[in-house]
């Protein structure tokens, strides 16, 4: 009990520091006790044993049950149950070692145009991660939301996460209240990444996912921009996906920024069929984007990708070497067969036996060397 005390205190205390204020959330002690009870929840004799386990994922995502009350849907569908034991049996079952999780949409964006919250939900959002990984430090890494876009703020948070709480990323979504992610009111963020990476191991990995469309009316007001009725996780998400990349090569984010790698979900979604007639835009351009699109991008199998969607990367000359392995835990659950879309990647003809263990597991080994000790 000592030991949760101290978490809820330190997670205030730190709060309090970087001013901000954690009671604006209504749900707050629920959260504050959930978080420091992970620990003691820890049953080491229901943990799998992870026998010939060796895959690693790189996209899923916790549910804390405080975040699925306040976001009961997620893209049309219900917002999944979840919990870590649950997701290291299926782990285990999937014979995946390691999973690196970011919460998903809508993030830390539950709450529009209101700063406050959105500053302190990214917050309680980190520290359920931080804790999670803390406790299950062998089998989970976490990437960092941030309260885009409140950009003073996410840089103080992201600031946080990598440099005190320890995460590998940082995870942002397509649009954050309207904005993608290579408006020029989100350089000082892309900024501090690129500072930090000159002065550490070269890199800081960005994971892009989607989250439903919204614009911004001339009264200030938020409302979706989804032009069809169908629930967003059938295709649109996909859409979103390609203006993010849209956003972040029409505004050379990915020139200016060089030490930033981009992990993106679904194969890059609909951007590979656009991409060509997209960059007739951008001529002087054009060629330098697309050799970031063959280095610095890194494209999830959680879709389905494998084996048919994949093959318009292929044919756009992204290397296998880019290619990492995610089955967006608890998400895809329900949405698709989850053997199914494993088995598309582990049994694709057109990669070798040493190319489909890469895309398991090596080429994310060697993104995110020297940030995580892979079992």
């Amino acid at each position: 009990m000592a030991s949760n005390s101290a978490c809820i205190e330190r997670i205030k205390a730190t709060a309090l520091r970087d001013n901000i204020d954690l009671s604006v959330l209504p749900f707050l002690e629920d959260a504050l006790f959930d978080i420091s009870t992970l620990s003691s929840n820890r049953s080491k004799s229901q943990l799998p044993s992870f026998k010939n386990a060796t895959r690693i994922d790189t996209h899923t995502h916790p549910v804390p049950s405080w975040f699925r009350s306040l976001q009961p849907l997620s893209a049309g569908r219900e917002t999944p149950s979840w919990d870590p034991l649950s997701h290291l049996h299926f782990m285990e079952e999937h014979s995946i070692a390691h999973s690196i999780l970011c919460v998903s949409t809508p993030q830390a964006n539950a709450f529009p145009d209101d700063n406050a919250k959105t500053v302190a939900l990214a917050r309680l959002l980190n520290e359920f991660s931080a804790e999670l990984v803390r406790v299950y430090s062998e089998r989970f890494s976490w990437m960092a939301v941030t309260p885009l876009p409140y950009v003073e703020d996410a840089v103080m948070e992201v600031r946080y996460a990598l440099e005190e709480l320890r995460a590998v990323g940082v995870g942002v979504l397509t649009n954050h209240e309207g904005l993608y992610p290579g408006e020029d009111s989100f350089d000082p963020l892309w900024t501090y990444l690129q500072k930090r990476a000159e002065k550490g191991d070269g890199r800081e990995i960005v994971f892009i996912h989607p989250h439903d469309p919204v614009i911004r009316l001339e009264d200030g007001r938020l409302v979706s921009s989804k032009p069809s009725p169908l629930r967003s996780g059938l295709g649109e998400f996909y859409f979103e996906t390609a203006r993010a990349i849209s956003s972040i090569t029409a505004n050379r984010t990915i020139i200016k920024f060089p030490n930033l790698h981009w992990r993106v979900s679904h194969g890059a979604g609909a951007f590979p069929d656009i991409s060509d007639r997209f960059l007739l835009g951008f001529p002087k351009d054009a060629e330098q984007a697309r050799k970031i699109y063959t280095t610095r991008f890194w494209y999830d199998s959680a879709g389905p990708v494998y084996p048919r969607q994949i093959k318009g990367l292929l044919a756009h000359d992204i290397p296998i070497s880019q290619m990492v392995f995610g089955t967006d835990y608890p998400y895809g659950i329900g949405f698709w067969d989850v053997n199914a879309n494993i088995n598309g990647l582990a049994e694709a003809d057109f990669l070798s036996a040493e190319e489909r263990n890469d895309v398991f597991s090596e080429n994310t080994k060697s993104l995110w060397k020297g940030k995580i000790g892979f079992p």
